[in-house]
């Protein structure tokens, strides 16, 4: 079930319809608790336990920790075991295949045979995202930051809340649970405001996202299937516009959903922080990452970076621990070398950065956004390619040197640019200007340009929905 099914939207409508008939902030969690459980066993039930699991983990550790004082040895300890019990998940379903497969062929290149064979654990939909959740709440119970929820009714909403349960945002405890002690009431401006979210993850989730799918997913489908040789049949013009198209189908898609995840969650009464704020019109490497996965990478920040000494030690450290912190994030993204390769390139982009720059600005505005948004349009390769050979043919493309096939992709394709061009230039306050603007105020046009938008949305509307693209995280 996701969001542009149109299973999810007569299960949205129940569970709207049923959420504001009841009465009482109980009943109402215990149908979102419910709920979200539905929504989760969707996928495959049995991982239901493995959530429950988490939840009751969580919601343990924080009420024995909360009975010790700050600092104190027990409080740690239960902080260890808690953030250990997490992490444990992640590591059996996400990369204990990987990493046993890894030991196998090093093993293998010096002629031992350790006697196991290739691992396939079938990975949960959304596991990353929650286990992240559920280690922010007892971090922030274990470091006085905020009360324990003594409820476990309440730690399991906040854990399962199901429109953002599978691909974030990574919502922050201390803001989370205050907004179930409040009282709803439903209103048009409510109603309207997650509308407006929801329209505009759609548009650019099923209007955008899956159709630039049908570009990407030949060059890097394909290579996913049968391998490098594959590549051999795509001119290099194909290649470098199928990675220009997955840059912007990831955006696309990924905030696609954290705007309808937003707006899901607006309709029943709760706030879920923006994701992503136009990271393509970035200036600089520092300034794209406060501006895209805004909460994991800010996850990143306050739970890696800082304790492991941020910029307080000196510069060296500073280095080392934006290099760690990025190359966990790389691997956070999947189990895979390509992705902690991807994450070491950032992670050696931003020390870079701030020791050319000292925290400074790039020289000219112009420069610095060509040369960032360049930049990681050549570091998706690794992201999307399933090898490092994937990803030299693909960066051979570039340079022009590679002897490629005479295979093309839809010259349709360069429309791209001017879309990520008006996307970043709307952000930039323009979509308040043109809303304001005299024209737009005037009902026949307002009501008749939104009428054309929806028809173009529809008729590009896929005849087959793609999966996310962060559901695999």
């Amino acid at each position: 079930m996701i969001f542009t099914d149109l299973i999810f939207f007569a299960f949205l409508a129940l569970v709207f319809s049923a959420y504001w008939l009841l009465r009482g902030k109980e009943a109402r969690l215990s149908l979102l608790l419910g709920a979200s459980a539905i929504f989760y066993g969707w996928w495959d039930w049995r991982f239901l336990g493995l959530i429950g699991f988490v939840i009751v983990v969580s919601w343990a550790v924080a009420a024995f920790a909360a009975r010790r004082p700050v600092g104190d040895r027990d409080r740690r300890l239960a902080l260890i075991a808690g953030i250990s019990a997490n992490l444990a998940v992640i590591a059996v379903f996400k990369y204990f295949g990987f990493f046993a497969d890894s030991a196998r062929e090093m093993l293998a290149t010096i002629g031992l045979d350790p006697g196991w064979t290739a691992l396939n654990i079938l990975l949960p939909v959304g596991i990353s995202f929650y286990v992240f959740q559920a280690i922010s709440y007892i971090v922030d119970v274990a470091r006085g930051d905020m009360e324990p929820e003594m409820r476990l009714r309440r730690v399991a909403v906040y854990i399962a809340f199901f429109p953002q349960l599978v691909a974030g945002p990574i919502v922050r405890a201390a803001s989370f649970f205050p907004q179930m002690e409040r009282v709803k009431t439903l209103s048009s401006a409510l109603f309207f405001a997650g509308l407006r979210a929801f329209a505009l993850g759609f548009a650019y989730k099923a209007g955008i996202a899956d159709n630039l799918a049908q570009f990407v997913d030949p060059v890097f489908g394909d290579a996913q299937i049968r391998g490098d040789t594959d590549l051999a049949a795509w001119s290099n013009m194909a290649l470098v516009s199928a990675t220009l198209a997955f840059g912007a189908l990831i955006y696309f898609d990924f905030a696609g959903y954290s705007l309808m995840a937003i707006g899901v969650a607006r309709w029943f009464g709760f706030y879920i922080p923006k994701n992503f704020d136009y990271p393509y019109a970035s200036p600089a490497i520092d300034d794209f990452w406060r501006r895209w996965h805004i909460s994991l990478s800010s996850w990143l920040r306050d739970y890696l970076y800082i304790p492991l000494g941020g910029n307080r030690l000196g510069d060296r450290k500073t280095y080392r621990n934006l290099m760690v912190t990025m190359v966990l994030g790389g691997l956070w993204h999947g189990a895979a070398w390509t992705f902690i390769a991807w994450g070491a390139m950032h992670g050696a982009a931003l020390a870079f950065h701030r020791a050319v720059f000292k925290g400074r600005a790039a020289i000219g505005f112009v420069f610095g956004l060509v040369a960032t948004q360049v930049f990681v349009l050549l570091t998706w390769v690794p992201f999307r390619a399933e090898s490092f050979g994937d990803t030299l043919v693909i960066w051979s493309a570039f340079t022009g040197l590679r002897d490629g096939g005479s295979a093309e992709l839809s010259p349709w394709i360069w429309l791209l640019v001017p879309l990520i061009a008006m996307d970043a230039l709307l952000g930039k306050g323009g979509l308040k200007q043109l809303k304001a603007s005299h024209v737009f105020r005037q009902p026949a046009i307002y009501w008749g340009s939104l009428g054309v938008l929806t028809g173009i949305l529809l008729a590009l509307y896929p005849l087959e929905a793609s999966p996310f693209v962060y559901f695999q995280f």
